[in-house]
C-alpha cells in the first residue's frame, strides 16, 4: 500500500495481483465506485507483465494449432474484440493526464519468415496468419523483406516472405504498469505492498485474504489475477483445486538491448510463433534501445534467474535472424517473467465453486493485450451487469478442455521438438529427421498413455512433464478429480474418417510417399470393408483406428499400398496380390491393348511368361473371350496366387485361362506348344542388380520378380529365346523392360528372329515395352 495511506481492513473487492491484468480491473472497478484494494509487491517478482514485450495484436499470434482447436478459436474471438477497446483504454488510463499514446514504442508489426525453423509449423503459421487477416478483412501489407527497414539478418537466417500488419502496435511495459497505477491512485485505490498467501471463507463464501505479514483484508468480491502466485491461494481453500487446472509457469527471459549504432526500427520485427514459443520478436523501446524476446520453458514453478543456456540463445536468435550488428551492441537489462500457464493450456475466467471468489489468469501469452478487455467484462460480472463476452468455456472449475484429438497433440509434440533442434542450429544427417520423427511419436504416446488413458494435456505440457515429475502428479491428480466429477473424457473426434485420414496424410506427407493422400483415403477405405472413402464425420471403433494407424505406418515404411490392401487393378480386374507377386502396375494396360491390335487369329493361343499374380493373363483373358491363355511363373507361390485369381475372376474372364509353374530358361517349356502359339506376352524382372530403387520395390517386393542380373537383360534373353521356340511365324511378342536398355531390348529381339521390332513408351512417357512379329522360320 502506499506508505501515507492507512491500511482499511474493508474492501468492496481485493484484487489480488498488480500486473496488467489485476491492475487494469482495479481501475475499472474504482471507476464504478467501488473501494479496492490492489494486492502485490511493488517490485513484481516473477510476474510476466513487467517483462513482456507489450505487443499489442492478436493476428501476429496466430497459429494453424489454435484456429484447429475448438476452444482456441473461442480464446482468438477474445483477443478480436481485445485490439478494438485499446485506443478507448489508453484514453481512460491518461486520465488527460497524458497523451495517450505517447507509451505507443512501434508503428505496427512486420511478420518475417525466414529460414530458420520448419516449414510444417513456421510456413503453416506464417500463411495461418496471413489467411486470418484475409478472413477479418484487418488491413496488411505484402513486402519484400529487402524493404523492411533495420532487418539485416545473417544471409544463413534470410527471410523468405513478410507482411506488414499497421495495426499492431506495441506499448511500453514498463510505462503502462506505472500508468496504470497512477491512474488506479487517482480513483481511489489502495495499492498494498505486500503479498496474499490464503484466502479467508466461510460457509462457502470467502471473506478475503491474508497476506504474508499476517493482516487480514476483508471483502466479498476477491479476484485472484496474480499469474502462476493464484495458485498457492487456491491452494489454501481445502478441495478448491480439485478440479480446476493447476497453474505452471511458462518461464521467459528476454533482454533490453543498447544498440551499437544509435538505431531502433519503427515497428515490431518478428517471427511467427514456433516451436512452443512465441516468435522471435525485437521492439522498438525508444532511442537506440530495442527489447528482444523471448524464450518459452513450462516448468512447474515460477523462475526469478535466467537460466545461461536460455539467455545465450535468446541471444543468438537476434542478431542471427534480425539484425547483424546486435552481435556489437550493450545488453542494457535482462527480464524474467513467468507466463502463467493452466493444465489444459486455456485461461482461468469466471468465479470459482467458492462463492465471491473470482479468478481471472492463466492466459499464457496474451494477458497484457487482453487486459483492458477482460478488466471490464469482470467489472460488469462483479456488479451484477449483463456478461457481454462468452466466458463459459473458460469457468475455473471444469473438465480439461482439449480441443484436438490426442493424436493431433502426439503429432504437433514431436513436430515442436523437433523444430527446437533446427532453431538451436542443430546438425544431423539429412535424413534423420525422419527416423527420429518415427522414433518420438511412440515415446510421447507411450507417455500420453502413462499419464492418463483418456485426457490428454497440451503438447508443451506433454514435452516438459517428461522433465518433472511433480507436473505428471498433477496432472495425473487432475485428471482424477475431473473423472470423478464429470464423468469419461468426451468422445475423442479422432475417431472420425475425417481426423485419421489428415493424420495419415501428415505422417505419408513427412515420409515423402508419392500420393499420400490418395493413399490416406484408400487404406481408411479399405479398413471399412470398401473402396469408397465414406464421410469424414463417419466413426471408427477403436479396433478400426489401430488398424488404419498401424497400416499408415506401414505404408510410411514403404511398404507397398497394394500389399497393405491385399489388392491391385489392371483394367477393371481387380486382383488379389500377396508379398510373394510383383505388383501388376498400370503400365501394362497399354502393351496388352497394343499386342491384341496385333492379334489377328480366331481363337488365338496365348503364352504370358513371368506371369506373377496372372494379371496380364487374366486381362488378356478378359479381351480375348475365345483365347486360350496360360500362364507361367518360377514361383509356387505365384502361380497358386494367380490360380486364386482366375477362380474369383471367373465371371470376369470368359476364355480358357489356366496358369503353370515352370522356368522361361528351360528349352522344354512348353514344349507342346512349339510354333503354335499366337501371343506371348511377359514383364519379366528387368531391374539391374547394381541399380538403387525405391524401398517399394528394392525391399518389400520378392528380389526374384525385380533383379535381372548385372544389366537387368538376364531373365529377359530367355524371354525371347522362349518365346521365338513357342511362336508361329508372324506371331507377336510384347515385353516390358527397363526403360533405359531399349536400345539393347530391341537388339536381343531382332537377334532372336523377330522383325517390325517396334518400341512404345508408357502413360508417362517413358519407353516401356516392345512389340515384335515372329519372322518366318
Amino acid at each position: 500500500m502506499n506508505d501515507s495511506t492507512p491500511r482499511s481492513t474493508g474492501f468492496d473487492a481485493l484484487v489480488v495481483g498488480n500486473g496488467s491484468l489485476g491492475s487494469s480491473l482495479a481501475v475499472e472497478l474504482a471507476g464504478r465506485g467501488a473501494r479496492v484494494a490492489l494486492i502485490g509487491r511493488r517490485a513484481r517478482p516473477f510476474a510476466a507483465s513487467s517483462a513482456a514485450g507489450a505487443m499489442l495484436g492478436c493476428f501476429g499470434e496466430v497459429t494453424s494449432a489454435l484456429l484447429e482447436n475448438a476452444y482456441g478459436q473461442v480464446k482468438f474471438a477474445l483477443d478480436l474484440k481485445a485490439k478494438d477497446v485499446w485506443d478507448d483504454w489508453l484514453e481512460t488510463i491518461a486520465d488527460g493526464t497524458a497523451d495517450p499514446r505517447d507509451i505507443l514504442t512501434a508503428k505496427g508489426t512486420t511478420v518475417i519468415l525466414n529460414t530458420v525453423g520448419t516449414g510444417a509449423i513456421d510456413s503453416d503459421n506464417y500463411e495461418a496468419i496471413r489467411a486470418t487477416l484475409e478472413k477479418h478483412g484487418e488491413p496488411y501489407e505484402t513486402v519484400d523483406p529487402e524493404d523492411v527497414g533495420w532487418l539485416d539478418p545473417d544471409p544463413n537466417s534470410r527471410p523468405l516472405k513478410a507482411l506488414h500488419i499497421p495495426g499492431e502496435h506495441a506499448v511500453d511495459s514498463g510505462r503502462l504498469l506505472r500508468r496504470l497505477e497512477r491512474t488506479a491512485v487517482r480513483r481511489g485505490v489502495t495499492l498494498v505492498d505486500a503479498q496474499a498467501v490464503s484466502v479467508i471463507h466461510e460457509g462457502g463464501t470467502v471473506r478475503g485474504v491474508v497476506l504474508d505479514d499476517g493482516e487480514r483484508l476483508t471483502a466479498d468480491k476477491v479476484v485472484l489475477a496474480s499469474g502462476v502466485g493464484s495458485q498457492q491461494l487456491v491452494d489454501s481453500v481445502d478441495g478448491l483445486g480439485d478440479c480446476i487446472p493447476r497453474l505452471v509457469a511458462g518461464y521467459g527471459v528476454a533482454a533490453t538491448v543498447s544498440t551499437h549504432d544509435g538505431t531502433a526500427p519503427e515497428s515490431v520485427i518478428r517471427t511467427p510463433n514456433r516451436a512452443f514459443a512465441c516468435g522471435l520478436h525485437v521492439v522498438p523501446r525508444g532511442m537506440a534501445r530495442v527489447y528482444v524476446g523471448a524464450t518459452n520453458i513450462i516448468n512447474p514453478r515460477p523462475l526469478a534467474d535466467p537460466v545461461m543456456r536460455d539467455l545465450l540463445f535468446l541471444l543468438e536468435c537476434s542478431h542471427r535472424q534480425v539484425r547483424r550488428d546486435l552481435w556489437s551492441s550493450s545488453v542494457a537489462g535482462i527480464h524474467v517473467g513467468n507466463r502463467p500457464v493452466s493444465l489444459d493450456g486455456f485461461p482461468l475466467l469466471g468465479e470459482t465453486p467458492l462463492s465471491g471468489l473470482w479468478m481471472m489468469t492463466g492466459t499464457y501469452r496474451d494477458g497484457l493485450f487482453l487486459s483492458p478487455l477482460l478488466a471490464q467484462e469482470f467489472a460488469r460480472r462483479l456488479y451484477g451487469d449483463a456478461p457481454e463476452l462468452d466466458l463459459d468455456p473458460f469457468t475455473p472449475e471444469r473438465r480439461p478442455l482439449e480441443g484436438v484429438s490426442r493424436r493431433s497433440a502426439i503429432d504437433t509434440t514431436v513436430e515442436h521438438m523437433l523444430a527446437t533442434g533446427y532453431e538451436h542450429h542443430w546438425h544431423v544427417p539429412t535424413d534423420w529427421q525422419e527416423y527420429l520423427g518415427a522414433d518420438l511419436e511412440p515415446i510421447y504416446s507411450r507417455w500420453a498413455d502413462t499419464i492418463d488413458p483418456g485426457f490428454t494435456p497440451p503438447p508443451e505440457l506433454i514435452a516438459s512433464s517428461r522433465l518433472h515429475p511433480g507436473m505428471v502428479e498433477w496432472l495425473r491428480t487432475y485428471y482424477a478429480n475431473c473423472r470423478d466429477r464429470f464423468g469419461e473424457p468426451e468422445r475423442d473426434a479422432t475417431n472420425t474418417v475425417g481426423a485419421q485420414t489428415a493424420w495419415g496424410l501428415r505422417v505419408l506427407t513427412a515420409a515423402r510417399v508419392w500420393a499420400p493422400q490418395q493413399d490416406a483415403l484408400a487404406l481408411a477405405a479399405h479398413v471399412l470393408g470398401g473402396d469408397a472413402v465414406p464421410a469424414e464425420t463417419t466413426e471408427l471403433t477403436a479396433a478400426q483406428v489401430d488398424a488404419y494407424r498401424t497400416l499408415v505406418s506401414r505404408r510410411a515404411d514403404r511398404t507397398p499400398l497394394e500389399y497393405l490392401t491385399g489388392r491391385a487393378r489392371l483394367f477393371d480386374l481387380e486382383l488379389r496380390v500377396t508379398e510373394d507377386v510383383f505388383i501388376p502396375r498400370v503400365h501394362s494396360e497399354a502393351m496388352v491393348l497394343d499386342a491384341l491390335e496385333r492379334v489377328g487369329a480366331d481363337a488365338p493361343r496365348c503364352v504370358d511368361l513371368c506371369t506373377g499374380s496372372g494379371a496380364i493373363a487374366l486381362a488378356l483373358g478378359a479381351h480375348r473371350p475365345d483365347a486360350t491363355v496360360t500362364g507361367v511363373d518360377v514361383s509356387a507361390a505365384a502361380v497358386a496366387c494367380a490360380t486364386g485369381n482366375a477362380a474369383s475372376l471367373a465371371e470376369r474372364v470368359p476364355a480358357a485361362v489356366d496358369f503353370v509353374r515352370g522356368d522361361a530358361n528351360d528349352p522344354a517349356l512348353l514344349a507342346e506348344l512349339d510354333g503354335t502359339v499366337d501371343l506371348v506376352t511377359a514383364n519379366p524382372p528387368y531391374v539391374p542388380d547394381r541399380l538403387v530403387i525405391p524401398a517399394e520395390w528394392s525391399v518389400h517386393q520378392p528380389a526374384e520378380a525385380v533383379y535381372s542380373g548385372w544389366d537387368g537383360l538376364a531373365v529377359l534373353r530367355s524371354v525371347v529365346t522362349t518365346a521365338a521356340r513357342l511362336l508361329k511365324p508372324g506371331g507377336t511378342l510384347a515385353l516390358e523392360h527397363y526403360d533405359a536398355v531399349v536400345d539393347q531390348v530391341s537388339d536381343i529381339v531382332a537377334a532372336a528372329g523377330f522383325e517390325a521390332v517396334t518400341s512404345h513408351t508408357d502413360h508417362d512417357g517413358f519407353p516401356r515395352y516392345v512389340i515384335a512379329r515372329r519372322a518366318g522360320r
